[in-house]
This record gives C-alpha cells, sequence and structure tokens, in this order.
C-alpha cells in the first residue's frame, strides 16, 4: 500500500515539482525491489534457507528507502516550494482509506 500511495501521488507530484529526478527513479526501482522480495517471502516457509536473509534485507531496503525519502526528496520539495505537502498528505491519507475499504481492512482506532 506504501508503495502505491506513493506511485499514485507523490511521485507525480515530486516530478511535476521537481522535474525529472534521480532520487524519484531510484524509489521506483526499490518498490519494485521490494515486492520482489514481499512475494519471494510470502511463497516461503519461514524454516527454508535464506528466509531470514531475505526479511533482513527486505528491511534494510525499506530503511534506506524512508531515510532516502525523509532526508532528501521531502527536503528538496520543501526547498523548491510550488507543492501543498499538507494537502498532498491528506490526499494520500484519503486514498489510503479507500484503499483500505477495497481490501476490507479495519484501521483500529486508538483510545
Amino acid at each position: 500500500m506504501h508503495a502505491q500511495l506513493e506511485e499514485e501521488l507523490l511521485y507525480p507530484a515530486a516530478r511535476q515539482a521537481l522535474g525529472r529526478n534521480d532520487l524519484i527513479e531510484e524509489a521506483k526501482v526499490e518498490h519494485a525491489s521490494a515486492r520482489d522480495l514481499i512475494k519471494q517471502i510470502q511463497g516461503m516457509d519461514p524454516s527454508e534457507e535464506l528466509y531470514d536473509a531475505k526479511v533482513k534485507v527486505l528491511g534494510e531496503y525499506t530503511k534506506h528507502h524512508v531515510q532516502e525519502e525523509e532526508n532528501e526528496l521531502i527536503p528538496q520539495l520543501q526547498q523548491k516550494g510550488g507543492l501543498d505537502l499538507s494537502a498532498l498528505g491528506r490526499q494520500m491519507m484519503t486514498r489510503r482509506q479507500e484503499l483500505m475499504q477495497q481490501m476490507g481492512v479495519q484501521e483500529q482506532q486508538s483510545a
């Protein structure tokens, strides 16, 4: 869901604001790699050889991806201006709720 939200909303808005940007291209490749690893992991038994290694690598990919977005892409968007990040965040939350409803997932309300 994370990748879908970014690919549908964040990356097009970022490309419009920044033009061609290597970080956006790299992020798309990272998403594809993560999807591939997730499929591999889902098709494995936890006792299989390489299962733990694949889970670890997925975690490392994810951490790296988030750090690039938080430390490089978002600051570039803030510096460039012209993109309302708050409005984009609201759009992403709305889309997330739509996707969760389509999947039949209920969000847990915090008490």
